[in-house]
């Protein structure tokens, strides 16, 4: 998940029992809050809840707000995979069933289907309750230890 000394058990409210992750002061601090749980079997869930600013202008989740939980969780679904390294999206393609809405509690499940020399391959779905809102898949690309892909 997110860095060790930069999550938080949340104790009470809607995400009783999920960790938080701080606040970044990056693209992903100005999203979330993002929330994450693993359950017995070891599948690690990510997840936020709508809230206006995630609305676009009829109302629904903007559908880039949903993007970016996608992309945020194949991440953090790869990670064990990474082997202490980091990774780069090289494609995400999603297929949008129903929009989100204000106070949904939106919950990425997924799954690695790969992880090869280069790439991790995975998919996974965004639900609230029992409604499937999107489904996505994508591809990673490890990053070489010098933070560049090409060395």
């Amino acid at each position: 998940m997110a860095d060790e000394s930069k999550r938080q058990l949340v104790s009470e409210g809607d995400f009783a029992g999920w960790v938080m992750a701080e606040p970044a002061e990056n693209f992903n601090g100005l999203v979330g809050p993002y929330y994450y749980r693993q359950d017995a079997a070891g599948k690690v869930e990510v997840a936020f809840k709508a809230e206006k600013r995630h609305l676009n202008g009829g109302g629904t989740v903007h559908g880039g707000c949903l993007l970016t939980l996608a992309d945020t969780s194949l991440f953090i679904f790869a990670l064990p995979h990474l082997d202490g390294g980091g990774a780069v999206t090289v494609q995400l393609d999603s297929q949008f069933q129903q929009p989100g809405r204000l106070d949904d509690i939106i919950i990425a499940t997924g799954e690695i289907t790969r992880a090869g020399k280069t790439l991790v391959f995975g998919r996974g779905e965004l639900k609230c309750k029992d409604r499937l809102l999107m489904s996505f898949t994508g591809i990673l690309a490890r990053k070489s230890p010098q933070g560049s892909r090409d060395g």
